[in-house]
């Protein structure tokens, strides 16, 4: 089975995050959230899967290569202008001679591919749509299903009196090669907003598939925060890397840390890191490869990005800092984020 990752969007409720990343390089638990995707691909053993891309695309390509690290083979779709998730997919039609897999790279989760398939082609699905019951039901597409789990409803962002369920899209499909029949060529088009809403009306084989899983988008600051806090308290199912010295922390390669250094679990630290005498890691704090903190530093719920300085008796709290950004002594913020990124 292939699959394809969507991953060419500009990011833009994560700004600033993604004024110079790709959002789906931006790193969760030290990890680009665009690993999530693909181990979860690997674990299901649908190893041949192409990625589109567009904003900071090549960041993407110099990390997952060929596919090789991953036991995969990836190949890449390059777009001069979004085409949208229903264009960008047309523009591999080649590509997918069978029933496919299609999956936002926003998301984290761990649900069961083989499962959705399995019920996918019990139904003779001409599409089906992987939903999740959220009461946040206004920032994504909405289905009501019949009691076959045919959609018989769907409307993508729906305004308050278009809210008829509160199970939502979540960003993965599985479709049949006929799928690509409702989709124009070499022009900007939508799952959400166009081809499902159509088909839906029309009464073709649309059928929600209900997982039970964890899943979460990416979508805005919040959940990016949301994401590392429920990964670091075990509600994922998503193993985290490094060595765990003790219960709720992680360690990685070659980080020293003074002993009369304080760190309050959950917390993650990565390779090459220097923490300082005195210094004091809240929990749900994670910090990159190659940080340093200095003297009688503060931190907690904080996410730190690679190659970070934070100067003695800096205090951060609930803080978001970017690669390579200096925090300097004694600065104090609340629920910001530190970047030394300037937009163009």
């Amino acid at each position: 089975m292939r699959a394809m990752l969507l991953a060419a969007g500009l990011g833009t409720r994560l700004r600033p995050l993604t004024y110079r990343v790709s959002k789906s390089m931006i790193p969760v638990i030290n990890k680009p959230s665009l690993f999530y995707s693909l181990n979860l691909l690997r674990k299901s053993k649908i190893n041949e899967v192409v990625i589109n891309l567009y904003h900071q695309g090549s960041q993407v390509k110099d990390y997952v290569k060929d596919g090789e690290k991953f036991d995969m083979q990836v190949l890449y779709s390059e777009e001069d202008s979004l085409m949208g998730t229903a264009g960008g997919l047309k523009k591999m039609e080649s590509y997918f001679k069978d029933t496919f897999l299609v999956v936002s790279a926003d998301g984290i989760t761990d649900f069961n591919i083989h499962q959705a398939v399995q019920f996918h082609k019990q139904k003779a699905a001409l599409a089906t749509v992987v939903l999740k019951k959220t009461e946040e039901k206004f920032r994504y597409g909405v289905a009501l299903r019949n009691k076959k789990g045919k959609i018989t409803q769907f409307v993508e962002k729906p305004s308050w009196g278009d809210a008829f369920s509160d199970e939502i899209n979540a960003g993965i499909y599985i479709f049949e090669p006929d799928i690509f029949s409702c989709i124009p060529a070499g022009e900007p088009y939508d799952l959400g907003h166009q081809v499902l809403p159509s088909l839906v009306k029309r009464g073709e084989a649309i059928y929600g598939y209900l997982m039970d899983d964890y899943w979460i988008d990416m979508g805005n600051l919040a959940d990016y925060r949301k994401a590392q806090r429920d990964i670091l308290k075990g509600k994922t199912g998503i193993e985290i890397s490094g060595r765990e010295i003790k219960k709720g922390i992680w360690i990685g390669k070659n980080t020293q840390i003074s002993k009369s250094a304080s760190l309050k679990p959950p917390v993650v630290i990565g390779n090459n890191c220097c923490i300082e005498e005195k210094v004091k890691i809240g929990k749900y704090t994670t910090l990159g490869d190659r940080v340093t903190i200095k003297k009688e530093a503060r931190l907690q719920k904080c996410i730190l990005w690679d190659d970070v300085l934070v100067e003695e008796k800096a205090y951060l709290d609930n803080c978001i800092i970017t690669h390579f950004t200096r925090v300097p002594p004694k600065l104090s913020i609340t629920g910001g984020i530190v970047t030394d990124t300037i937009p163009n």
